[in-house]
């Protein structure tokens, strides 16, 4: 409905300009508004599960997050790792999302952070601590607004290695492996908010393309992905619930990626007593 809105928005607009206004707007901003207006969310509903495509959100193509490498050193045992963004404030609260109704995080726009076998990291500041443990220190970094929703575009993300040995430490940033990630959701949930659990997985250096596809399983029901979309997840009753995705090619092969362990999840929704004993 509000995607039919705006395009009739757009169209009293053309009229109330007089006759030359068609002539003084793009047509690539016709077509884009038209699109939008055409554009129908994908629903996919198996075994009382209903996946809703997400799609009221800004696109945010311009922002940018790196780490900063320039001045950095890096040592066995604990380290500060510092980073950099692009028209992104960590910390504050993402204008729009009380209109989605979703779980919040508190700390408002943070950076996410996953590292194999370790859990996920939020930072709010332009630096974060971890331990730096002999071998290779694998780190992914993403932007994501107050919502859990991460930032889908090449720029807002960034993936780097730290090899560590008692002699010394080597870096390399801007890492060209795939990177396969399911980020939400993840922890616990109360009844009420079972209608809006947010399901987003991210892909860095591999697409959907060729055939590719994401096989998401929840609760043993396969949903078969074949766009990079965030989709809310209704249907999930009171009790704890497997979720796993797996990008596999078009002949079924999977594609894990550098961190395997973050393919699954284990989420509980929590039920709502509203009357004590």
């Amino acid at each position: 409905m509000k995607n039919i809105l705006f395009f009739l928005g757009f169209s009293v607009f053309l009229i109330s300009c007089g006759g030359n206004s068609q002539g003084n707007i793009p047509q690539e901003e016709i077509n884009r508004v038209l699109a939008v207006s055409d554009y129908s969310p994908i629903i996919l509903e198996r075994g009382g599960i209903k996946l809703i495509e997400f799609t009221d959100f800004p696109p945010f193509k311009d922002v940018e997050t790196k780490i900063a490498t320039q001045n950095q050193t890096f040592k066995m045992g604990v380290n500060k790792i510092e980073f950099k963004n692009k028209f992104f404030n960590l910390g504050e609260k993402t204008a729009e999302e009380k209109t989605h109704d979703a779980r919040l995080y508190e700390g408002g726009q943070y950076l996410g952070i996953l590292s194999p076998k370790r859990p996920l990291k939020k930072v709010i500041h332009g630096h974060f601590d971890t331990e730096i443990e002999k071998g290779d220190n694998l780190f992914f970094c993403y932007l994501t607004r107050s919502y859990d929703l991460s930032v889908k575009n090449k720029n807002a993300s960034f993936l780097f290695k730290i090899n560590a040995d008692p002699s010394g430490c080597f870096s390399e940033t801007e890492l060209s492996d795939t990177v396969v990630a399911l980020l939400q959701p993840r922890g616990n949930f109360s009844s009420n908010q079972s209608g809006k659990i947010l399901l987003d997985f991210y892909l860095k250096n591999v697409s959907l393309e060729d055939g590719n596809y994401i096989s998401l399983i929840i609760d043993k029901i396969e949903f078969k992905l074949t766009k990079w979309k965030p989709f809310w997840i209704q249907g999930l009753k009171a009790g704890t619930h497997k979720i796993s995705i797996d990008l596999k090619t078009k002949d079924g092969n999977s594609i894990k990626g550098i961190m395997p362990d973050q393919l699954s999840t284990i989420i509980r929704v929590n039920e709502i007593k509203l009357f004590s004993e």
